[in-house]
């Protein structure tokens, strides 16, 4: 349950409050002609609006299951990760959709927490690499699925006027691949409870070496 706070606080919260009190969205969702004119916050906010009760379900159900899994496999880089990610997707958005005047919606990064985590199992995991295998293919299908369509393939929206970007969740998918060389870069070892295996980033876990100041002996763990 610990690991599911700071999910439950960075996206749970704002993008629910936004969904009961509706009128403060204009001032946050991600909007092409006011970031021009200076209010860059959007690029962070954007992500908690959402445009129906189900678009809201879909993605805090994906994001909320991937954050948790992420906060407790690697402390901390799920707020690094979402902090740096959020205003990358919205600006990548904002060039490859000329035609898009605004955006809201927590898919794309959803997308980017999913695709962090299954490469960062995979890495280090043995006994379950053929779920983050599945995982990474079941993105890439989707991926694929949605740039050919016009509308969502899971969430419905309020209005028939709002479409889906066809870009979101690929972009999210290629942040997590650009960002995580960043995040492996001098990260301590993964929790014993996520290995399975019993090999922490390739060092068996099993025994380590203790010393003292009177003598020396091997420890289990």
């Amino acid at each position: 349950m610990k690991s599911l706070r700071l999910p439950l606080a960075l996206f749970a919260a704002p993008a629910v409050l936004l969904r009961l009190v509706p009128d403060h969205t204009a001032s946050l969702v991600l909007d092409r002609a006011a970031v021009w004119l200076g209010e860059p916050w959007r690029l962070w906010t954007g992500h908690w609006v959402h445009f129906s009760g189900s678009h809201l379900l879909w993605n805090l159900t994906a994001l909320l299951a991937a954050g948790a899994w992420l906060e407790r496999a690697r402390p901390g880089w799920l707020l690094r990760h979402t902090f740096t990610a959020a205003p990358l997707i919205s600006l990548g958005l904002l060039a490859l959709e000329p035609a898009m005047g605004s955006y809201g919606g927590l898919s794309a990064l959803a997308t980017s927490v999913v695709t962090l985590l299954a490469l960062e199992q995979l890495r280090v995991g043995r006994a379950d690499r053929a779920l983050w295998i599945a995982l990474l293919l079941f993105v890439s299908g989707k991926i694929l699925l949605e740039a050919g369509q016009s509308s969502a393939l899971f969430a419905r929206f309020d209005s028939a006027d709002i479409r889906p970007s066809r870009f979101a969740h690929a972009t999210g998918a290629l942040m997590a691949l650009g960002l995580w060389p960043f995040w492996r870069r001098n990260a301590p070892p993964p929790p014993a409870e996520n290995d399975p295996a019993g090999i922490r980033d390739g060092v068996p876990a099993g025994r380590f070496r203790c010393t003292t100041p009177n003598h020396r002996r091997d420890t289990q763990t």
